[in-house]
């Protein structure tokens, strides 16, 4: 009786071995495919961006100064929709949009895929945090709030492809032909 008992033992622990080997087998197949594949780079947010609401080209460069490191992005208007003859906006301390810093030294997350740093209301002065990425759909979603980010709201920014002028200035016709074409002129 205590034969067959311990050959019922040894027959289920060889059972359970062959099975730990095949698991270990393909668990090390998966590991191979997985470091074969490519990973996936994250797509970079330096360009030119139309803004959620179309009234202004920002564009995302690296920061200048050595204060902010290498990776730091900053983000300026350089192009604001503007009725022939209007004058240029002003920001809440009078001086003008053009050139203004909206996006301030922003650093990747780990990871590198999302960017978080301050964004700027420039017609009040208000900050915000502000965490942003090109998402699947090639638009960069910024995310601007208060404290947590739960507490905010998302906006997407289509790439702007068109000059853009040194005076800033684009017309409606500029702005109205990156949603369909994905590029832009200026006025």
């Amino acid at each position: 009786m205590l034969s067959s008992f311990s050959n019922i033992i040894r027959r289920d622990l060889r059972s359970w071995a062959r099975l730990c080997c095949l698991s270990a087998a393909a668990l090390a197949c998966l590991a191979g495919i997985a470091a074969a594949a490519p990973a996936t780079q994250a797509v970079s947010p330096i360009g030119d961006w139309l803004t959620g609401e179309g009234g202004a080209v920002v564009r995302i460069a690296r920061c200048p100064g050595v204060n902010h490191g290498n990776h730091a992005l900053c983000g300026h208007i350089v192009g604001i929709l503007l009725d022939r003859g209007s004058p240029m906006p002003t920001d809440w301390q009078g001086r003008s949009q053009c050139g203004f810093e909206l996006i301030r030294p922003s650093a990747p997350r780990p990871g590198g895929k999302v960017w978080h740093g301050r964004i700027i209301n420039p017609h009040n002065g208000a900050r915000y945090h502000a965490e942003f990425h090109v998402d699947r759909t090639g638009s960069l979603a910024l995310r601007g709030y208060v404290g947590l980010p739960i507490f905010g709201e998302t906006r997407h920014w289509l790439p702007f492809h068109g000059a853009v002028p040194a005076s800033c200035r684009l017309d409606q016709a500029a702005i109205a032909s990156v949603g369909r074409k994905g590029h832009a002129g200026a006025q």
